[in-house]
């Protein structure tokens, strides 16, 4: 837990100065619990947590990571309890605690989880599993009840305010609903304790999947098809779809054999498949799924719990694997997928014959436990220590922009300003290798430029050619435009940059997407104040007010400022241009 933040966590956490809350201050939480990107409308029970964090413990990431491994393992516990439910429905009689403790432990330990709990901002996935898994335990109960012929319905309705706190936390929980319908093809069988019951949850779960396709056919395909939700991607929605052929088993081999070359955290380095052929292992990956899938619809009812864990591996992985604009692979999509992978394989192994009694097979699970939790505890130790970490990223996936992005900050931070330390070259010279890498972003040539005009030495003028030329020909993805926002700030803040490439970076990005209003603003400030250009700043005002039209009073707050800050001409154009826009003020 000594480790450092890593990567999302900044923007999320550290730079987000709206979870900040000071010590005793409880009324902030609310501010906290509102502060998710975009528009502070989401996530609200995992912001609160991360604003608790912060109140206990300021910007140290050990208090951060501490409060991760307390859901971690408060979902560990969770684990146990359905496991030890899903053994007893299975038929498991003998073993069957120490059964369920050996999965919740596997489960807990595994190498996989390092990266999730470790990497703080997933607290986020963490918490909403949390939620989940109270309501599959709920959700076993009341139906267990209902096919003895008791009541349960209190359970199941208990299901909704859980599955509420999970929403709370991250949108995955929305998979709560598969989850259920892969316990009700397995182990429950829509079973019920009279004939209306079981009519009540066949037509019941037949009709929301029918409705899901039909909004997923109608809704999310169209949407993520237009080439705008791919704007900030270099590949399209099909070629997202397609590379989870070899994602997903790329996942797979990760859980089953977990040596630590394996799991490099940066996967941006990983090409798009183009076709099932473009690569071949698109198609073998594709077969190895269909082929799961298969066997678990063939024995959900001769063994119903490695066909659920089958099902609930690929039911995990509906939301990230699917045509929405995400990236191609994140280890913490596992968090709960790994549970699916380890109960098939404890079926498997719990039907594994052995004719000299379970000795060998006791051992051998022992040795199983033992072997992950080593692994596991390795992984752990290599997170502990940001430069050990940084340098092992790198080694492990020396083609991956990010890992060596994040070493080269590592030596920056190391030469503690110095130019003259050895740790500065060394920074110089990870980044110009960042730069070389196919994937490869505008934060090299960014973090170059800074470098050197926060100390007062020269800028390589290639380094805003390069720049220039990544932004006309890749895509403008999150990562970038943070970067050119990056650049403005520490201008904003003094550092000497070259005004007019900074000016003819953000048009090149503006060229290519459209960013919220306030985006606009702050760049016709800079042509303003530093660039000297009335008619460019002109221009990215009207911009401004014409990306304000989802922004209900923006224009206004747009103008105040204006006026504010003695610009009394631009808050008569701003609301001149609204008025010949029809838009309110």
């Amino acid at each position: 837990m000594s480790g450092p933040f890593l990567f999302d966590d900044f923007p999320a956490l550290v730079d987000n100065t709206r979870i900040h809350v000071a010590a005793g201050d409880w009324s902030a939480l609310w501010r906290a619990a509102t502060s998710f990107d975009p528009g502070g409308t989401g996530r609200q029970l995992a912001m609160a947590s991360f604003g608790l964090s912060h109140m206990l413990g300021g910007l140290s990431p050990w208090g951060w990571k501490f409060g991760s491994l307390l859901v971690h393992l408060v979902n560990a516990m969770l684990v146990y309890l359905l496991c030890a439910r899903l053994l007893k429905l299975a038929g498991v009689r003998s073993w069957l605690r120490p059964s369920a403790w050996v999965i919740a432990l596997l489960w807990a330990t595994h190498p996989l989880q390092v990266s999730t709990v470790l990497y703080v901002v997933q607290r986020m996935e963490m918490l909403s599993l949390t939620f989940v898994l109270m309501a599959l335990l709920a959700y076993l109960r009341g139906r267990v009840m209902q096919i003895d012929g008791r009541c349960g319905w209190p359970w199941l309705l208990a299901c909704v305010p859980l599955l509420l706190f999970a929403l709370g936390s991250k949108e995955t929980a929305l998979l709560l609903p598969a989850y259920a319908l892969a316990l009700e093809l397995t182990l429950l069988q829509f079973g019920g304790a009279t004939q209306g019951q079981r009519r009540f949850w066949r037509w019941g779960y037949g009709a929301g999947v029918a409705v899901a396709a039909i909004l997923f056919a109608c809704v999310v395909v169209p949407h993520y098809a237009a080439a705008e939700a791919y704007a900030i991607r270099d590949f399209s929605a099909l070629e997202r779809v397609l590379t989870q052929l070899r994602v997903l088993p790329l996942y797979l081999g990760q859980m089953v054999l977990p040596l630590p070359g394996t799991m490099t955290f940066y996967y941006d380095d990983m090409q798009a498949s183009h076709a099932l052929l473009s690569p071949l292992s698109t198609l073998w990956g594709g077969l190895l799924l269909l082929g799961l899938l298969l066997l678990a619809f063939l024995l959900r009812r001769r063994a119903p719990l490695f066909a659920l864990g089958v099902l609930w591996f690929f039911a995990a992985h509906l939301i990230t694997s699917n045509v929405i604009a995400l990236e191609l692979v994140f280890e913490h999509r596992n968090y709960f997928a790994l549970l699916g992978v380890l109960l098939a394989l404890a079926d498997l192994v719990r039907r594994l014959p052995v004719k000299d009694g379970p000795a060998i097979k006791v051992a051998a699970i022992v040795a199983v436990v033992a072997g992950v939790g080593f692994l596991g505890a390795v992984r752990s130790a290599v997170w502990g220590e940001g430069l050990l970490l940084s340098t092992e990223l790198a080694a492990i996936n020396p083609q991956s922009p990010r890992a060596a992005h994040e070493l080269g900050v590592r030596y920056y931070e190391m030469a503690d300003g110095s130019a003259d330390s050895p740790f500065f070259s060394f920074a110089v010279r990870e980044f110009e290798r960042e730069s070389q890498l196919p994937n490869a972003s505008i934060l090299a040539e960014q973090s170059l430029i800074l470098m050197h005009a926060g100390r007062g030495l020269p800028v390589n003028p290639h380094w805003w050619s390069r720049l220039h030329e990544r932004l006309r020909n890749r895509p403008i993805t999150p990562e970038a435009t943070g970067a050119l926002f990056g650049l403005l700030n520490n201008r904003l803040k003094g550092v000497a940059l070259d005004d007019a490439a900074l000016g003819d970076a953000f048009l090149l990005m503006f060229d290519k997407v459209v960013m919220p209003p306030y985006s606009y603003v702050q760049v016709a400030a800079h042509a303003r104040d530093y660039r000297h250009d009335p008619d460019l700043e002109m221009r990215l005002l009207a911009i401004a007010v014409e990306q304000s039209k989802g922004h209900p009073g923006y224009v206004t707050r747009m103008a105040e400022g204006l006026r504010k800050d003695g610009h009394v001409v631009q808050a008569d154009f701003v609301l001149a241009r609204a008025k010949a826009e029809n838009i309110a003020p």
